[in-house]
């Protein structure tokens, strides 16, 4: 990194905290805020904001990313510049079976996005740091939370293969079937767009990687979560993603 900030965050390092929390939605990113402690704005340009503060004295920055495999990992690599250690994705999720409103610890991700391919072949398997895995999993634990670990699907074609787009007598035709109810078959609880890709570039770069997502869309009924549910629950999602930085951190 030639210049003071980094490409595209136009963050310094003096600004951004070891440990970092990427969120999609702007507006969760709100939520995060008023529950930590001196936020500011460290950086904003395009899709990327960085609010940098501290949560019970451990500092902590959040970014939003925006949604897809592409943009996330490209914060990742930029975080990797600036010396961050541990990066938490605090999303949400599509429910495979499970219900709207739990909390998911991803154990590992298909990957069908194309992003990861560019860092390790695709026989090599998406997986988080089991440190900060297990950490999280027992502070969830403590928080009586209704929480689902396991595999989940990471796809860069919303359209094609998580939602079924088919529109009668137009064109292009489209399947009836989508990959995400292929993968429900096999007991793939949830899926997003960006873990796998997350997870092997954190892998490769040696970072301390994990989602945590809350479900907020059932993939298979075509319901979701709405109004205050979901900003409670999203609320809730950026409680615990601190709660468990905080508790990783002391452990360490």
């Amino acid at each position: 990194m030639k210049s003071k900030t980094s490409w595209y965050l136009k963050l310094n390092a003096e600004d951004c905290a070891p440990r970092v929390i990427l969120v999609g939605d702007p507006a969760r990113q709100a939520l995060f805020a008023e529950q930590m402690t001196d936020p500011r704005e460290a950086a904003n340009e395009r899709e990327f904001r960085t609010i940098t503060g501290s949560y019970k004295g451990v500092p902590v920055s959040v970014i939003t990313v925006g949604i897809g495999a592409p943009a996330a990992v490209l914060v990742l690599e930029e975080l990797w510049e600036l010396g961050a250690k541990v990066v938490v994705r605090a999303g949400t999720g599509m429910s495979l079976g499970i219900p709207l409103g739990n909390f998911i610890l991803v154990q590992a991700a298909a990957r069908h996005e194309g992003v990861s391919t560019a860092y390790l072949p695709l026989n090599f398997p998406a997986v988080p740091d089991m440190d900060l895995f297990h950490s999280f999993f027992h502070t969830l634990k403590e928080e009586k939370t209704p929480l689902s670990a396991g595999v989940i699907l990471t796809s860069d074609s919303f359209y094609t293969d998580l939602f079924s787009h088919s529109i009668e007598d137009r064109q292009p035709a489209r399947p009836q079937q989508t990959l995400l109810q292929q993968y429900a078959a096999a007991g793939v609880i949830s899926a997003d767009m960006e873990t796998s890709a997350l997870y092997i570039a954190a892998q490769v770069l040696g970072l301390r990687c994990l989602t945590l997502l809350v479900a907020t869309v059932d993939g298979l009924q075509r319901r979701m979560l709405e109004g205050n549910e979901r900003l409670n629950k999203e609320r809730e999602l950026a409680r615990l993603a601190l709660e468990g930085i905080v508790r990783y951190t002391e452990k360490r």
